[in-house]
């Protein structure tokens, strides 16, 4: 019931964000907020969201990791009420941001990834959450979040138009290096601990169907990670080349710097 009353307070706290704080806080602080399109603000403030949960729900989950003895000593059976506070607030969340895909925000190419994305994660975490199993797992995968801000950030300042200078520059340098060491790197680590817990004693009071759920959803997700990983390298990649060109010569001697490239891909991630 806990578990339950954490998921509507999380699904209610990040509508109001979006309807209401977002707004607010972004009319206030950024000028250049104010010109933007509806369905641009729309965007920004369902990514202010976005940052906040991915922020919340990283810190959380180091110090479940590393601090939270009754999860560690456990991966398949133990549990602690922040470790479950953690995925209750994600799956609030994830069905917020389902609301606003379904209701407010523009659909383009990659909706469909972000649905598939979010059902799954519910799907799976929803075990956690009811039979209080895997949470050391659940919040593991959680971890995947923490190059969530900078791929927002990284979003903002191409709508605003600040796609040269340093700090554009190094932010594209930690979203990559986050998303690669939270998404592509851990995943050798997170398959070795899962082929020992599911060789493990406490592991066979597991069900079939969690079973089967569990390794599925992990393999659905990598997938997509992986995927998002190659269009994210391929936009860097463009983008190098484009700021590598030299400037181009216009009639009357007069030069043109080239500007970075524009298509480079910005994903969301949840």
């Amino acid at each position: 019931m806990n578990n339950f009353v954490t998921v509507i307070g999380s699904f209610i706290f990040f509508l109001f964000f979006d309807k209401k704080l977002s707004p607010y806080f972004s009319n206030l602080q950024f000028p250049k907020y104010r010109k933007l399109a509806m369905e641009q603000k729309n965007i920004w403030n369902s990514r202010n969201s976005s940052s906040l949960h991915a922020t919340v729900v990283t810190l959380t989950c180091v110090y479940v990791l590393l601090f939270d003895e009754k999860v560690k000593k456990s991966p398949i059976w133990g549990v602690s009420k922040i470790s479950e506070s953690n995925i209750a607030i994600a799956v609030g969340y994830l069905l917020s941001d389902l609301y606003l895909l379904a209701t407010t925000l523009a659909r383009d190419n990659d909706t469909l990834g972000f649905v598939v994305h979010h059902l799954s994660a519910i799907y799976a975490y929803q075990f956690a959450l009811r039979y209080g199993t895997l949470i050391y797992f659940a919040n593991f995968r959680l971890l995947a979040e923490m190059s969530t801000p900078f791929v927002n950030i990284r979003w903002a300042l191409s709508v605003c138009d600040v796609k040269t200078g340093t700090f554009y520059f190094y932010n594209g340098v930690m979203m990559t290096f986050c998303f690669f060491i939270s998404r592509i790197l851990s995943m050798p680590y997170y398959y070795y601990l899962v082929m020992n817990a599911v060789n493990s004693e406490d592991y066979q009071s597991i069900s079939p169907l969690i079973h089967v759920s569990w390794i599925s959803v992990c393999i659905v997700l990598d997938i997509m990670n992986i995927f998002w990983f190659k269009k994210m390298l391929v936009g860097i990649l463009k983008h190098m080349k484009k700021s590598s060109e030299p400037p181009v010569e216009c009639n009357g001697g007069h030069t043109v710097s080239i500007p970075p490239a524009a298509n480079t891909v910005i994903i969301k991630e949840d």
